[in-house]
């Protein structure tokens, strides 16, 4: 069965401003189903002045796939619960015959990313009716050496800061950002407010936020938006590559994150294939390269991190005694948790806004690599997350049906019983990495990378969680 989705632009007479969108789809129930979608992308626009370029209907692309993503639930619009099968009858653009001429490819790109099958149809448009004079910011382009994409958690943090050391002394770094609900805008916030009261990489960087999303008071849609955020990737390389392309058409575009989170091997069967997370992992970023270079578009994505741990990138940046002073006044405003917005089940009271207060449940495994992160270094402090594993009140580790002890006892079970060389490269094989692609590297990257983790147990864990492990 699949889910026919259609978009809806309405632009305004007014240059000021974009124009709107909708999409609207038939469910599973048979209803009609739509959701206003949010797009400002003047903050972008000042930087690039272009509406009319290949990378901006790839932008467009990248956000409409990310809003579909996140508005057609995968439990109510799926026959297994999981993989979908969408039809975008109409998305908007201004070079027909490139994007339809490339659809396959991104399709190809696409689907590995979400897990799910995507037919695209592109309409062609005449032009953006898009040329904005108001609170417009001016740029001086040529004074850009890179273009990284900022999040706000950990490993983009470092990213900026190893980029920044880097740059000539003439040169800036693009900082491009992305939000929605509002979190990582305050995570963003945080580090780059810092930096400005502290005169940390003053006259080095500029940020550029996207603000892009669903619209909440057009939902009329009676399941939960997705949760998964599957696409969201999709769409911050496409606000990144927007910004890299006017700048030089060979420009990288940086995408900071560690290789274990990259490479995402599943540390179960129940985590393998579209049920592990793709957002950076190295088979999709190589089929969205084919993609775009078939529509004209040149720029890499490099990823300076894909064969280093979350542990190594806290190492290396800390070996400079000033990156290592940065780093460590930077670090607490970082957030790397993923489920954040769950602290009532935290053994600490948390709170969303983390100046000062605890913004890191403990329990996921993006908390988990924190800390073994922070470890390395010997930052590493219990207190600074809602839940220490190691020593749960709320949280059990023996209580099975427990949800927010599952990815702790999976990564226990990971490194008893999954921990070597065959099984991770036979993992890593089935999701897309070849031997051309330098598997071997990628597997002694990921056997390296749980030793730490294997490590910080023993160093911390009580003789059952260690058993557990495997750990004699």
């Amino acid at each position: 069965m699949e889910t026919r989705v259609k978009i809806t632009y309405i632009p305004t007479e007014s240059i000021e401003e974009f124009g709107s969108f909708k999409i609207s789809f038939i469910d599973f129930n048979g209803a009609l189903r739509s959701t206003g979608l949010k797009f400002n992308p003047k903050a972008l626009w000042s930087f690039a002045r272009d509406s009319n370029s290949v990378a901006f209907d790839f932008l467009i692309l990248a956000f409409i796939i990310y809003n579909t993503d996140r508005a057609i639930n995968r439990i109510a619009n799926s026959i297994d619960g999981w993989k979908r099968n969408i039809v975008l009858e109409n998305v908007p653009c201004v070079n027909f015959d490139k994007m339809s001429n490339s659809k396959s490819l991104f399709q190809h790109a696409i689907n590995f990313l979400t897990g799910d099958d995507w037919l695209i149809n592109f309409e062609k448009i005449a032009t953006y009716n898009y040329s904005p004079t108001k609170n417009i910011k001016d740029y001086n382009r040529t004074e850009y050496g890179n273009v990284a994409l900022f999040s706000g958690g950990l490993d983009s943090l470092i990213g900026f800061i190893d980029k920044a050391f880097e740059l000539d002394e003439h040169k800036k770094i693009l900082l491009v950002s992305h939000m929605e609900l509002g979190k990582e805008r305050g995570d963003q916030e945080g580090i780059l407010e810092y930096c400005r009261s502290h005169n940390i990489f003053t006259g080095k960087y500029s940020q550029i936020l996207l603000n892009a999303g669903l619209k909440r008071s057009s939902w009329n849609i009676p399941t939960k938006a997705e949760s998964t955020f599957r696409a969201r990737s999709l769409l911050f390389f496409a606000a990144g590559i927007y910004c890299a392309h006017i700048i030089d058409v060979h420009m990288p575009l940086i995408v900071p994150e560690n290789g274990t989170i990259s490479i995402n091997v599943p540390l179960d069967k129940g985590r393998r294939s579209s049920c592990s997370t793709r957002t950076t992992h190295p088979t999709f970023i190589k089929r969205l390269e084919r993609a775009l270079q078939s529509i004209g578009i040149d720029n890499p994505i490099i990823n300076p991190y894909s064969l280093m741990s979350k542990a190594d990138m806290m190492k290396k940046c800390s070996e400079d005694v000033s990156k290592k002073e940065i780093l460590e006044a930077l670090t607490p405003l970082s957030c790397s948790c993923a489920k954040r917005g769950h602290n009532s089940f935290w053994d600490k009271p948390g709170s969303e806004i983390h100046k000062n207060h605890i913004c890191h449940c403990g329990m996921c495994l993006p908390c988990l690599y924190r800390r073994v992160a922070l470890d390395a270094v010997d930052w590493d402090n219990a207190k600074l997350f809602g839940t220490d594993v190691f020593h749960g009140i709320k949280y059990n580790l023996e209580k099975k049906k427990q949800k927010r002890n599952r990815d702790f006892n999976a990564l226990l079970r990971f490194i008893n019983l999954r921990m070597n060389e065959n099984y991770i490269r036979s993992e890593l094989f089935i999701n897309g990495i070849t031997e051309s692609d330098g598997l071997s590297k990628y597997v002694s990257m990921i056997l390296h990378s749980y030793n730490q983790v294997k490590d910080w147990i023993i160093k911390n864990g009580s003789i059952s969680i260690r058993n557990k492990a495997g750990i004699k």
